[in-house]
């Protein structure tokens, strides 16, 4: 297990380059908000088969998953909801709000509450306590702008699993302002165990290796 004290640095968001290429051309960028971005879908001009996230007031497509992704996100999704479901909402890929232009939909969320209480909006940051994204080729944006996303929300939590090379990036101690980032930062293995602690609630921990995909699997390096 390798721990970091600080932060990885701070990575050019993907919709400030886009925005800086469009200004060259001549040309202005029209930025959604959350408001503007659910009516489009509510009108239709939006769907389930666009597969698209607002990030940064940007649409952004998401990536085609495969099956160690699968596997990862359905492994995890079920073990915290053994662990959790009495006391929190636990979502898979599911929107949540996390600013005025941002509403990413993460592999997994937690929210404080019940399902009940997300009937009429989805959650906002400050109800969510851990967000996970599954990287089997989208590493270098899940440690990038997402990170940087989350950590401007102020998520309390935020890990990526990467499938592709074994490990699980844990992100704690968030930090909003001109710099985002994660204070603390630990990189676990198979054989570690990551805390399970959401809203100040423990639930004891969980070993990394038993929602990695096996190793076995050709679609996971050995």
């Amino acid at each position: 297990m390798t721990r970091v004290a600080e932060a990885p640095p701070e990575t050019a968001a993907v919709a400030d380059v886009t925005a800086a290429a469009l200004v060259a051309g001549g040309l202005v960028p029209y930025r959604l908000t959350v408001e503007k971005y659910e009516e489009l879908a509510r009108h239709g001009v939006l769907g389930p088969g666009d597969k698209v996230e607002l990030l940064h007031g940007m649409l952004a497509r998401k990536m085609t998953t495969h099956t160690p992704h699968t596997f990862a996100t359905t492994t995890l999704m079920f073990m915290l909801y053994d662990r959790c479901r009495a006391s929190c909402c636990i979502r898979c890929q599911q929107p949540i709000i996390a600013s005025n232009d941002s509403m990413p939909e993460p592999d997994i969320s937690v929210a404080r509450g019940s399902l009940l209480d997300y009937l009429v909006h989805q959650p906002t940051a400050a109800q969510t306590v851990l967000v996970v994204e599954v990287s089997d080729s989208t590493l270098r944006l899940d440690l990038g702008v997402k990170l940087l996303l989350y950590a401007e929300a102020l998520i309390p939590e935020y890990w990526v699993v990467d499938v592709a090379n074994d490990k699980l990036h844990v992100h704690t101690l968030p930090r909003a302002g001109k710099k985002p980032g994660y204070g603390s930062v630990a990189v676990l293995g198979r054989g570690d165990e990551v805390p399970l602690t959401l809203g100040g609630q423990a639930f004891g921990a969980i070993r990394v290796g038993d929602f990695l995909p096996p190793l076995n699997n050709p679609g996971v390096s050995q």
